[in-house]
């Protein structure tokens, strides 16, 4: 039984020392935190004038902080300042959400005013997306790797900024690849492929890639070709007939289409060095043969001028299965290449 008697003063200790290290971080103005510890609290009920008040005081003195600096960096006119804006911003708009549950006598005897700062957040977000892609550019442009380390920084922001940024994947791709000595690239399962299949797949000229390519190498950014399907398609031959006169002269018609291809599809994933995903890539390539030609029975004085204009095509041989495959994959390298290129 003296075990449980314990039990009210350990608990009153505990309170007393959650009471002292909050005062602790509204003295040394750590506003925010003051507002996440006793915010919730306040929202179910606690109507400790002491809790109130300093949270109070931290909202006001925090937003008052954050208001005078937007304003400041705002009156330097430089591109730089955007992203600190708007993540001053959000912070304002997350401790007005934070205290949008108080009650509402609370909130009158503090005088909270709900803040309407949409129009103000992007705006700021707009400016701080565009400084991040252009300044992380600059740097991946230069081809150095310490640039390229540097640009990390700016991406890291972006995506703070926004997940959503339609240039984050290329940026992180970009900058995994400048930064790592060289970029492995490979096709997961390759026994789905023909060996040439494969060869004609991962074949890069110099010009066509600004990295380093290797096929095996251990700790480099990494691209990873993954062929989901493979579909070669039988050959079709459609054939429609008719017919045509002409002078009391009757000719049959018969269009022919000659048709089969080849579709590959899977995604492009891409790593850096530490291997860590940076995004991926569908495709879809396809390869596809054609060959429409007319043939005729009957009197060729019958037939209309535009008849006689497609009597000159004739049947040719289908490509094999083997020859449109290595079709499809020049044509997935080639897009493999301007991915890289981004």
């Amino acid at each position: 039984m003296k075990y449980l008697r314990l039990i009210p003063f350990l608990l009153l200790g505990a309170m007393l020392t959650a009471c002292d290290t909050t005062r602790q971080l509204y003295e040394a103005q750590e506003y925010d935190q003051v507002i996440q510890r006793l915010a919730p609290d306040i929202c179910h009920g606690d109507q400790n004038a002491k809790h109130i008040n300093m949270v109070a005081a931290s909202y006001h003195k925090a937003n008052q902080a954050d208001h005078e600096r937007i304003q400041a960096l705002k009156a330097s006119g430089q591109p730089d300042v955007w992203p600190e804006i708007y993540q001053r911003y959000c912070s304002m708009k997350g401790r007005n959400e934070a205290l949008k549950c108080f009650p509402n006598k609370v909130k009158k005897g503090m005088n909270y005013v709900p803040l309407n700062l949409d129009d103000d957040m992007t705006v700021a977000r707009n400016h701080a997306e565009a400084f991040l892609v252009a300044k992380a550019n600059q740097l991946l442009s230069t081809g150095e790797k310490s640039d390229a380390l540097e640009a990390e920084n700016y991406i890291h922001q972006l995506a703070r900024t926004n997940r959503e940024n339609p240039q984050l994947m290329n940026l992180r791709k970009k900058q995994a690849f400048c930064s790592a000595d060289v970029v492995t690239i490979g096709i997961s399962d390759e026994r789905k492929l023909p060996e040439d299949v494969v060869f004609a797949i991962l074949d890069f000229a110099e010009s066509e890639v600004p990295y380093t390519l290797a096929h095996i190498k251990a700790s480099s950014a990494m691209v990873m070709v993954s062929v989901d399907k493979l579909v070669v398609s039988p050959i079709r031959l459609d054939e429609v007939t008719f017919e045509e006169t002409r002078g009391g002269k009757t000719v049959s018609v018969t269009d022919h289409s000659q048709t089969k291809t080849a579709t590959l599809m899977g995604v492009v994933e891409y790593s850096d060095a530490d291997g860590r995903r940076i995004g991926m890539v569908p495709f879809e390539v396809k390869s596809a043969f054609k060959n429409d030609y007319t043939t005729i029975k009957g009197d060729r004085e019958a037939c209309s001028a535009e008849t006689l204009s497609r009597l000159d095509t004739k049947p040719v041989p289908v490509p094999t299965d083997e020859s449109l495959l290595l079709d499809v994959a020049k044509k997935l390298n080639d897009l493999i290449a301007v991915e890289l290129r981004k």
